[in-house]
């Protein structure tokens, strides 16, 4: 069974039952909240199962896969992030079901009449964000126009504004 589209409400507690399956793409533009963090330009790929465990548990698991851009925290240059997302996420009904469920599942609290599935795939992608967005080499950094502040060349010109001081106290020492 193939779900509808991603913006709309969808009864995933039947979708589970059935053993439906998500797949398919969802633009960035369509989660607001992902992009005040980034540019909204491309997709989420989206490739998800539903179905029942041996427990009798309503499941989702499947990947969703996006590329990204948020702003480095070293640099404020471009970083762009491709997010590769596992999904295991058991349906729940009332927050004090989420206890019963296996460690394999994370709660996906559902009401009765669906869920927008472009919702909870938006909070799977805002959770996998670091929390501090960082280029992993300094160089790109280096690119932007960035230096460290431990680098040689801004040691060399560091001003030091009491260097002449230590003269004066090696001058009063011998002099006593």
């Amino acid at each position: 069974m193939q779900a509808p589209p991603f913006s709309n409400k969808i009864n995933l507690w039947q979708l589970a039952e059935k053993r439906g399956r998500l797949d398919g793409e969802l633009a960035l533009a369509a989660l607001p909240r992902l992009g005040a963090l980034n540019r909204a330009e491309g997709a989420v790929e989206i490739a998800l199962a539903t179905g029942v465990d041996e427990r009798g548990v309503r499941f989702i698991r499947g990947q969703l896969k996006a590329q990204v851009e948020l702003v480095c925290q070293r640099c404020l240059g471009p970083l762009p992030l491709r997010l590769a997302v596992p999904v295991s996420l058991g349906l729940i009904r009332a927050e004090a079901e989420a206890a019963g469920l296996p460690e394999a599942y994370d709660p996906l609290l559902v009401a009765d009449e669906g869920a927008r599935v472009a919702d909870w795939v938006e909070d799977e992608l805002l959770l996998a964000l670091p929390q501090i967005p960082r280029h992993e080499d300094r160089r790109d950094c280096e690119a932007n126009g960035y230096r460290a502040p431990g680098d040689e060349a801004s040691r060399a010109e560091r001003r030091r504004p009491f260097a002449g001081l230590a003269s004066l106290l090696s001058d009063s020492k011998r002099s006593a």
